[in-house]
């Protein structure tokens, strides 16, 4: 769920779909403090930890994602800051139209209806994971990820059930 400020300044939410988290964690989200508070405050805790930060509100992480996933209307890219191959678990990649998500320094192709294996490398690839985020993937954050990146890794299981 994302926040909104409805009529009258009340708050509310606006439900977001995505495949999984860390599709969601790529569009600039984090997990919901109201509906996913356990692991919302693993999110945080991993984000101060990579970030270098401590005692912040998700609030304050909120607006640090707004800067880093838009650029005027358009989804911000972001130079891969290591080598595809040594990024943690959870980040994910555009190259041309093709999105792919890494895990077990591999990369699978993303799909709107799941993950699949592929023969293309990612070489010149943007980091679609906005910074502070990778940052908290690097500081040992585990998104749930959809079934079908767990089936394309052997032996890959989820860290934590989704709720």
């Amino acid at each position: 769920m994302s926040a909104n400020s409805g009529d009258g300044g009340a708050r509310c939410w606006t439900e977001l779909f995505f495949l999984d988290e860390a599709t969601a964690l790529a569009a600039g989200h984090r997990p919901c403090f109201y509906c996913r508070r356990d692991d919302a405050n693993r999110f945080r805790a991993a984000w101060e930890t990579g970030n270098g930060v401590t005692d912040v509100r998700a609030a304050e992480i909120d607006a640090v994602l707004h800067g880093e996933r838009l650029d005027g209307r358009n989804k911000r890219l972001h130079a891969l800051p290591m080598p595809w191959r040594q990024l943690p678990d959870g980040a994910m990649l555009q190259q041309a139209a093709k999105s792919f998500l890494i895990v077990q320094g591999k990369a699978i192709e993303w799909s709107p209806a799941g993950y699949r294996d592929t023969q293309e490398v990612p070489n010149d690839a943007m980091l679609l994971t906005p910074p502070s985020t990778l940052r908290a993937l690097s500081a040992r954050y585990r998104p749930l990820l959809h079934p079908s990146a767990i089936k394309s890794q052997a032996g890959l299981e989820p860290t934590r059930s989704p709720p």
